[in-house]
């Protein structure tokens, strides 16, 4: 993960995809320090293309959860948030984050084709998320109060 040096947040978004063995150390090198080669890079293609998409894409918005609201909200029966991927092979790709105990959008992410994603992209993305997730404290707080 030496080729992310100046990229704080990829570089973190790595060590986080690798802790929480989603992928490893080549694979993580894959998707975040090269362009791909297609709609998800070739060579960790599944039986399915929609899901690896739709599998990366959640893994940001997780990602972007736990920076800004601190906890593990997916693995608990009662979780908060959940994520939405939205792959696509021919038009673009998002995510959305959804807090459940208010019914709020939080944030909405990734809105583009994944085709040829880069580095300097995906970290944008995440950037994006991690933004609209802190927009969404003052949200989250008004609504918390309104429904109490």
């Amino acid at each position: 993960m030496e080729r992310l040096r100046g990229n704080l947040l990829l570089k973190e978004f790595a060590e986080w995809l690798y802790e929480n063995e989603y992928y490893d150390i080549e694979e993580v090198e894959e998707l975040l320090c090269e362009t791909w080669d297609g709609a998800y890079p070739s060579s960790l293609l599944g039986e399915d293309l929609l899901l690896n998409i739709g599998d990366f894409l959640d893994y940001m918005a997780e990602f972007a959860v736990e920076k800004v609201y601190g906890e593990k909200c997916w693995n608990m029966a009662n979780a908060r948030f959940r994520t939405v991927p939205n792959p696509s092979y021919e038009d673009y790709s998002s995510v959305y984050v959804l807090e459940m105990n208010t019914r709020s959008v939080l944030a909405v992410g990734c809105d583009r084709k994944t085709w040829h994603y880069n580095p300097e992209a995906i970290e944008e993305d995440l950037k994006d998320l991690v933004n609209h997730l802190e927009e969404s404290k003052r949200l989250l707080a008004v609504r918390v109060v309104a429904d109490s």
